[in-house]
């Protein structure tokens, strides 16, 4: 029999309301600061989105404080990061439209796609941490970083944001599969740990399946688009990784380290599965469809002043 990943509660069901609702709002900031199309955006916007990804996390965090400390300052920080959570990020993108006007981003820089990943990947990783801590296991250290990593709270919330960029941002069919086959990966891992075996077998069909599906495409992608092909290797190696990952698990007896050891791989892949997505949104590597159906370059192209128009030829005196 296989082992439950999340055991069904009437608790259990009001925790996942509340999940739900947190990564709705996290996808809803996410596809307002990641365009689908046209131009860079403004840094009123990045910043208004940003500081309420940041904010969610500071929720996380005092709740989880609250839960190990249950007294009335704990209960008022909550109260107090939920306010900011609301209220600031307004304030703020006032602040920015007054320094920034509408100036936009620098698209090319890593600055702003890796600031989205690590707060919004700060909060699934206290998703994970609340969880983890209130399901009464032990609160060792290791235990509970290796209980939040493989966690299905964190992992199932980082698969839920993915998959929503990957049907946001437009994708060619030769990036946008693969990608769909390792969140997929992502979403079995937590049975790795629930039922180490089983969690094993199912990476590997989740790996073999993706690589049996787009092999040909990476075929025709080592003689047409050497940047593709390079980024179907990385994606196949994660799998590799991940999968391998999970059988030592299972030959490991579900021992500490090798769970610990699962988790770092899956976060790592999933970290940098959702860095690709946010830089391939601000900045992208694919041409786009515009609105109109023609396609839009993949940077923006400088174009020189247009000459004076001239008046014609001059007729002299009459």
């Amino acid at each position: 029999m296989v082992a439950p990943v999340i055991t069904v509660t009437g608790d259990t069901l009001l925790d996942a309301i509340i999940v739900v609702a947190m990564l709705v709002v996290e996808v809803f900031l996410l596809t307002q600061i990641v365009p689908r199309r046209g131009p860079p955006p403004p840094i009123a916007r990045m910043v208004v989105g940003s500081s309420a990804l940041l904010g969610s996390a500071g929720v996380l965090m005092s709740v989880i404080q609250a839960f190990l400390n249950a007294n009335l300052d704990s209960y008022t920080v909550v109260l107090f990061t939920f306010n900011f959570m609301m209220l600031a990020p307004p304030g703020l993108w006032i602040i920015a439209v007054i320094v920034y006007h509408d100036r936009a981003i620098d698209a090319k820089s890593w600055s702003w796609p890796v600031a989205i990943v690590a707060m919004a990947t700060l909060a699934e990783v206290l998703m994970g941490l609340l969880f983890t801590v209130a399901d009464g296991s032990s609160l060792a250290l290791a235990n509970v970083l290796a209980g939040t990593l493989t966690s299905a709270w964190y992992l199932w919330s980082m698969v839920g944001a993915m998959v929503a960029l990957i049907l946001w941002i437009p994708l060619p069919r030769l990036v946008a599969g693969p990608l769909l086959g390792l969140a997929a990966a992502g979403f079995v891992a937590p049975w790795v740990v629930a039922d180490p075996v089983v969690g094993a077998v199912l990476e590997a069909v989740a790996m073999g399946a993706t690589v049996g599906v787009f092999y040909g495409t990476a075929r025709r992608a080592a003689a047409t688009d050497p940047s593709g092909y390079r980024l179907l290797l990385a994606i196949f190696g994660a799998f590799v990784v991940m999968t391998l990952s999970g059988f030592v698990v299972a030959l490991a007896n579900d021992a500490l380290v090798a769970e610990l050891a699962f988790g770092g791989v899956m976060s790592v892949v999933m970290v940098g599965e959702f860095l690709y997505l946010v830089r391939e949104g601000l900045w992208p590597s694919w041409p786009r469809p515009s609105v109109g159906g023609a396609a839009t370059p993949t940077a923006p192209v400088a174009t020189l002043p247009e000459p004076p128009h001239e008046l014609g030829p001059s007729r002299g005196p009459l």
